[in-house]
């Protein structure tokens, strides 16, 4: 079976969003003993501040643009009342196939999405339990070996090595915020104030890419530009690891 790389942007028409609670509460365990929620204890966030690019200081017009409206009604309640429903209508009439893949996954794709809460890879693409073992982070982003180690390198070594993923997707989205931070960071600036800065530098080279191309447009257009030149970036990046390299050029030898 071929072991293919792609790298694909999703169009998202909305702008970036806020979504304020001031703190996280407790979740109550739900479920039964066969099927339960954890327990969460919150922490509090940084107050009315949650989305990037207001934390960062750049494009303050992004916070006016596609607010959520505040409700009244308990959110945790809600997530409790989706959890039953479910049990109810998917997990229980289904209970042999959960009891298979509590046993053993067999993902036949690896993707790679980002952590924006709008571009769900599994609401997107329709995956099920156990089609696709996902990670996702700030702009979507793949950084070369000898970077060293993240959450999203560690986990593709596991979906490539021991799952034996067949296919590996950099999912990308229009509108992203970690984008937007890295095209607004000066290039002399020596110092980065915040992890996110940190983070969305290791897509320095497609935001340099970006503006000597692309210098004459706007900056909207500039920063949709460079999310597709950071998802080609990231599957190259894919090729400095030794397990995904020899996959690739196995699978090339199996199909000339």
């Amino acid at each position: 079976m071929a072991f293919t790389l792609g790298g694909r942007a999703r169009r998202l028409v909305s702008a970036t969003s806020v979504h304020q609670n001031g703190c996280l509460h407790k979740l109550q365990q739900i479920g039964s003993d066969r099927f339960q929620l954890g327990e969460a204890k919150a922490i509090r966030l940084l107050p009315r501040r949650t989305n990037m690019v207001q934390e960062l200081g750049i494009r303050e017009e992004f916070m006016d643009l596609n607010r959520e409206t505040e409700t009244s009604y308990d959110f945790l309640d809600e997530m409790r009342h989706r959890f039953l429903k479910f049990k109810r209508q998917k997990y229980l009439p289904e209970i042999e196939k959960f009891k298979a893949l509590a046993i053993a996954q067999s993902p036949k794709v690896m993707v790679i999405g980002c952590a924006d809460s709008r571009v769900c890879p599994s609401y997107v693409l329709g995956f099920q339990p156990g089609e696709a073992f996902t990670i996702r982070n700030v702009a979507n982003l793949v950084t070369p070996v000898q970077n060293g180690p993240t959450e999203t390198n560690s986990a593709l070594e596991f979906a490539v090595t021991t799952l034996q993923v067949e296919n590996i997707i950099v999912m990308g989205h229009s509108n992203c915020g970690g984008i937007a931070a890295l095209m607004s960071h000066q290039n002399h600036q020596g110092q980065h104030s915040s992890l996110v800065e940190r983070w969305v530098m290791n897509g320095k080279a497609a935001k340099l890419r970006t503006q000597l191309a692309s210098s004459h447009l706007s900056f909207d257009e500039q920063c949709r530009n460079c999310e597709k030149e950071s998802i080609k970036d990231s599957v190259m990046n894919l090729i400095t690891y030794s397990w995904i390299r020899d996959r690739v050029k196995r699978d090339r030898e199996i199909w000339s």
